[in-house]
């Protein structure tokens, strides 16, 4: 079992949600973002980032929110 983080954050590099913060075992699998940040509120349209360390594993990429 590996302790995994999923984070995006804003074009500026602001934390904006937590989506995963527990230990997996090993594998593949999905999650949703629902546009929303940490206090439920929705977020604009753009360019967010994404952070995912999950044990040794690391790895930033970009994705585009589009409602």
């Amino acid at each position: 079992r590996d302790y995994v983080e999923l984070v995006v954050y804003d074009i500026l590099g602001k934390r904006v949600r937590t989506l995963e913060n527990s230990e997996r075992e090993a594998g593949r699998y999905k999650t949703m973002w629902d546009g929303r940040d940490e206090q439920g509120n929705d977020v604009g349209n753009g360019v967010y980032l994404y952070q995912l360390n999950a044990g040794r594993y690391n790895k930033t990429g970009k994705m585009m929110l589009v409602k």
